[in-house]
């Protein structure tokens, strides 16, 4: 992951800022950008590329740094389609779809499936804003253009109870599956253990 900071660090200057800015739908202002993720409010240094949350001093994870950096790197200004699409429809999201199921779907359902008052809870713990999809859902706004979404069916006789994390279809004009794949976990993992997990 050290490699990966230092290549998306590397090309980081490549981008200029107020364009990367506009696109983005973040803020730049002598030689920083303040991005925010899941409300929390992060800081990017440019050109050196480091980011840090505002009133914390220790090191954020650096897969958050990395996917951070991929952000301001490879928004193009698409407009959010309030149209929602499944990790295995995303770019290649077919191959890491196992994993994803695996990591961030079945622990997220086993600890809120049977839960709806937990889940929403702790959706709005992550600000999350009610929507009208399955039997409990909320959408939530990951970075500043890229809405995601957590759907709970609760089950039926039958039925087990199902969770789905989708994400809008503008998704890929931010963010590579791989790095898609990364903040679905992380909203996962937030919601069974709350927004501050990785501090």
């Amino acid at each position: 992951m050290r490699q990966a900071l230092g290549a998306a660090q590397h090309r980081f200057p490549e981008i200029s800022p107020y364009v990367a800015a506009a696109k983005s739908g973040t803020e730049y202002d002598h030689g920083r950008f303040m991005v925010t993720f899941f409300g929390r409010h992060l800081q990017v240094t440019y050109p050196q590329g480091e980011v840090q949350e505002v009133g914390f001093s220790s090191p954020l994870p650096l897969w958050l740094q990395v996917t951070t950096l991929h952000y301001l790197i490879t928004a193009d200004g698409a407009q959010v389609t309030d149209h929602w699409i499944a990790f295995r429809d995303l770019p290649g999201g077919h191959i890491l779809l196992g994993n994803f199921e695996t990591n961030t779907l079945a622990p997220l359902t086993a600890a809120l499936g049977h839960d709806p008052e937990g889940f929403r809870r702790a959706a709005q713990a992550l600000d999350g804003y009610p929507m009208g999809l399955g039997d409990v859902s909320f959408r939530f706004l990951a970075f500043p253009r890229l809405p995601m979404a957590c759907i709970l069916w609760t089950g039926e006789e039958g039925l087990p109870p199902a969770v789905n994390i989708v994400y809008d279809g503008a998704a890929p004009h931010y963010l590579h599956t791989e790095d898609l794949s990364a903040v679905g976990d992380y909203l996962s993992q937030a919601l069974r253990r709350g927004p501050r997990l990785d501090r």
